[in-house]
């Protein structure tokens, strides 16, 4: 993996966990923090097996974007235009997420479509899965650079990278069985998915 790789996981997971966080809680939160168990060493259980379905999904997405980016980029078109038009449409669909609170992309979200009210281990996994490869802004943007970058390796490290960075907003669960302010957590996720947005918009075409 390239610095400048390295440089962009590092940033775009930090920047827009928050993010991820944010548009996750309302499926999570019931399903990690709102049980009937209690207890911190069977919430951070909980976290855990929660946490490794979203590591599988993206371990699983870092590999085929990597793939599909080896594969593609040796063709002019696809590198020098639909490259920059992905990051441009990504970046200005980041920015308006954080301005209005909406994302185009929530219909096709598939962990919205199940009731995340069940307890057992394997119901964590599978949310975990199915949030890993929901298409938010930030995950998509994270696409884009596997892309742009290929290989199979570079996806699979970028994409352990994205999850270790974005993982660490979710880690307080462990401590709260509930969150109060959610409001303050959407609204600061959305000013940091502004920043993020802006600059991966600036990449290309400044």
């Amino acid at each position: 993996m390239s610095q400048l790789l390295l440089y962009r996981v590092i940033a775009l997971g930090l920047s827009t966990g928050l993010s991820c966080f944010g548009y996750c809680l309302p499926i999570t939160l019931p399903a990690l923090a709102g049980t009937r168990t209690s207890g911190i060493s069977n919430s951070f259980r909980r976290v855990l097996i929660f946490l490794l379905g979203r590591l599988i999904a993206y371990l699983l997405i870092g590999f085929i974007a990597g793939m599909l980016g080896a594969n593609l980029i040796r063709y002019p078109l696809f590198r020098q235009v639909i490259i920059p038009v992905l990051y441009i449409l990504f970046a200005i669909i980041l920015i308006l997420y954080g301005i209005t609170g909406l994302d185009p992309f929530a219909r096709f979200t598939p962990c919205r479509f199940l009731k995340p009210h069940f307890e057992s281990t394997q119901f964590l996994l599978l949310l975990g899965l199915l949030v890993g490869i929901s298409p938010c802004p930030p995950f998509l943007l994270a696409f884009v650079n596997v892309l742009e970058f290929a290989g199979i390796l570079n996806g699979v490290i970028f994409f352990l990278l994205f999850f270790l960075a974005t993982s660490i907003y979710f880690l307080p669960l462990v401590l709260f069985g509930y969150l109060a302010r959610f409001e303050l957590i959407r609204t600061t996720a959305r000013i940091l998915s502004i920043i993020t947005g802006i600059y991966f918009l600036l990449l290309k075409i400044v």
